[in-house]
């Protein structure tokens, strides 16, 4: 990592450069003033939440623009090293750890996967959107296992290892109970005679 990235990593941006880089992609539209950001912050009650929803705001903003930059007609390897340059962007690229990596990826299902655990606690919905959350909830634990035994393989922690059979476990429930929410549309399918 350079010390670029290492200084990056260690302060965080401004509500004021958030709001810049917002207004440069046409997405921002105040003033840009310590009183602008001073009143939000207090409308939303406090400058963490309001820096949290600025930086999220930025973030829907950046991924609307890598949603419509993956319809762009590349081959494979073409893609794959563009979604490879987020990953190094982000300092979890193929020269960081590979713990380091296993854990940004985690936190991309994490994100990934609220939504469909929040949509899921609607009954009415049905049962695909709750096998999506199960899912998701499965591969977010797997992810955790992994970066958990490859710092514990590393260090030869025998206890940390030991303590993924749980989460294994958790995981494997998730993902059966999946796999049972699938079965239950698919069983009303063939029951219409789908």
């Amino acid at each position: 990592m350079s010390e670029q990235q290492k200084r990056r990593d260690e302060t965080p941006a401004t509500v004021e450069q958030i709001a810049a880089a917002m207004s440069t992609l046409g997405m921002y539209h105040g003033e840009n003033t310590p009183e602008e950001h001073a009143e939000e912050a207090a409308r939303l009650g406090g400058a963490d939440a309001y820096r949290v929803r600025m930086v999220n705001a930025l973030l829907g903003v950046v991924q609307t623009e890598a949603a419509l930059t993956d319809t762009v007609k590349l081959d494979d390897d073409a893609h794959h090293a563009a979604w490879e340059q987020q990953l190094t962007a982000a300092g979890a690229g193929l020269d960081e750890s590979p713990a380091k990596r296993v854990e940004f990826i985690r936190w991309q299902v994490l994100r990934a996967g609220t939504p469909l655990r929040l949509m899921a606690q609607n009954r009415e919905v049905g049962p695909i959107p709750l096998a999506a959350a199960h899912a998701a909830t499965g591969l977010h634990t797997l992810l955790g296992v992994i970066a958990a035994s490859q710092n514990a393989v590393a260090q030869g922690d025998v206890a940390t290892l030991a303590a993924q059979v749980e989460q294994l476990q958790a995981a494997r429930e998730a993902l059966e109970t999946a796999i049972g929410n699938t079965d239950l549309l698919l069983d009303k399918l063939k029951s219409v005679g789908l």
